[in-house]
């Protein structure tokens, strides 16, 4: 019973300094040792963010929660450092946006849908309105799962079938992926071609930072050897698409088309072609096919 009553009153206790500051600057040190430059960036730059955002937060529960939360984190950058294959892509996701905070943030950019916005009406509507996301989603889902079918409805009632549209949006957009630019997927695919990690920082600086900043890196990071490095950009680039977006002129729906005397002299100002985006979704050619050939084979086996 003692021990039931000092477990309690250990679990009440808010979380001390020493505690967040252990678990703060192993998250911190853990991150400057992953080898990809950008999911090291973000992780770095999140938790400073997230420690300081929580600095002050007077809510013993929360504060736990939070702490145990980053722990959590803290222990997946550890066992990621040290290797494990399925712990090293669950970073790479979180760094370049296929799950986690990135994830809203790249999807509020390449489609517009934040994480407070709602999406609702028919598909008509949202193609309308929202056409980036109306194609990302119809490009990851197929069009015949983007809208509810009032079969399977209690009632087909046309309120409640608005309704459970727009419910049926919601949960699109926490299973969407965002996008990425053509420069990402280069760099994806060339170091999933070589298995080498050129840092971006060091094309472009001087010859002096550049050798700074390989000093640093030879004493922090850890590179992983060519074929593993391989295999993780390979399984990253799965899950990654390229957004190309082009414009053509199409003719004006809001302009009168009929009998010249019925024109009023708005109508007439009115541009006959009007543009409109088109949105191509590119896969990666390496996509799904972590074993194509035999010499992708052969680099996975390490025998190169």
């Amino acid at each position: 019973m003692e021990f039931l009553l000092r477990t309690q009153k250990e679990c009440s206790r808010a979380p001390t300094r020493a505690q967040v500051t252990l678990v703060y600057r192993g998250i911190l040190k853990n991150a400057r040792m992953f080898f990809d430059d950008t999911t090291r960036e973000f992780i770095q730059t999140y938790a400073k963010l997230k420690f300081r955002t929580n600095l002050h937060d007077s809510d013993t529960e929360r504060a736990r929660k939070k702490l145990t939360q980053a722990t959590t984190t803290l222990h997946l950058l550890e066992r990621a450092n040290k290797g494990v294959f399925k712990d090293v892509i669950s970073v790479l996701e979180y760094g370049y946006g296929r799950k986690g905070p990135r994830k809203l943030i790249m999807l509020e950019a390449t489609v517009g849908i934040g994480q407070r916005e709602q999406v609702f009406g028919t598909l008509s509507e949202v193609e309308k309105y929202r056409p980036a996301f109306f194609a990302l989603a119809k490009y990851q889902l197929g069009c015949e799962k983007l809208t509810v079918s009032s079969e399977a409805l209690k009632s087909t009632n046309p309120l409640n079938i608005a309704k459970a549209q727009d419910a049926h949006w919601e949960r699109i957009q926490h299973r969407l992926l965002p996008p990425i630019d053509a420069s990402t997927m280069n760099m994806l695919e060339d170091r999933a071609n070589t298995g080498v990690i050129t840092s971006a920082m060091l094309a472009c600086s001087d010859p002096q930072t550049a050798n700074l900043v390989q000093e640093w890196e030879r004493v922090w990071i850890k590179i992983p050897e060519k074929r593993s490095v391989r295999r993780y950009y390979r399984r990253l680039l799965e899950s990654m698409v390229r957004m190309d977006v082009s414009t053509r002129m199409v003719d004006n729906p809001g302009k009168y088309k009929g009998n010249m005397a019925r024109r009023s002299a708005i109508d007439t100002a009115k541009p006959d072609l009007i543009p409109e985006r088109i949105y191509a979704f590119v896969e990666s050619s390496m996509a799904g096919h972590t074993q194509p050939s035999h010499a992708n084979a052969v680099d996975c086996a390490g025998l190169d």
